[in-house]
């Protein structure tokens, strides 16, 4: 049973691998504004998250397998996993803990990069549609009457997702 956790679980580290690279490749079109390429992207990270939660019920399934199959009484842990493995299971498992700890890091500092290069995308075109509406309605600091005119724009922008 532990073989199968350990292949399950490198499964999932190599699939956190992938959907790093997507996040990497996901930052490129960003920056390049690659909507189509963008898009495509997109739909991997998708498919991966489903294998994901895929390999995640699988693992969950095979984790209470051993549980009821080794009497452990609570959750099971990587230390409770330790002390019923052998010992290249238990190197073996340590390893993937580790690489997945490092992908999940690195994975979460990617989508920040990446969340932030959305949002400065936003920001410039917010910047860029209020300069456009005020091209055929000037500033004007004052009305003739000594008062600020108020302020209309000319374009709405629907920012739903």
């Amino acid at each position: 049973m532990i073989n199968q956790l350990l292949q399950v679980i490198g499964q999932e580290a190599h699939l956190f691998e992938d959907f790093l690279a997507l996040l990497d490749k996901q930052k490129q079109m960003l920056v390049s504004n690659d909507v189509s390429a963008l898009n495509e992207v997109t739909e991997l990270q998708r498919q991966k998250i489903i294998e994901s939660q895929r390999l995640d019920r699988i693992r969950e399934k095979i984790i209470d397998e051993i549980k009821t199959e080794a009497a452990i009484d609570g959750d099971v842990t990587v230390s409770r996993l330790l002390e019923i493995a052998d010992r290249d299971q238990a190197e073996r498992l340590l390893q993937l803990k580790e690489i997945i700890f490092s992908l999940n890091d690195r994975i979460n500092e990617a989508r920040n990069t990446n969340a932030m290069l959305l949002n400065q995308s936003r920001e410039f075109i917010a910047r860029t549609m209020r300069m456009l509406s005020k091209i055929n309605n000037p500033d004007r600091t004052y009305d003739r009457h000594g008062s600020s005119p108020e302020g209309h724009s000319t374009v709405v922008v629907d920012r739903r997702i």
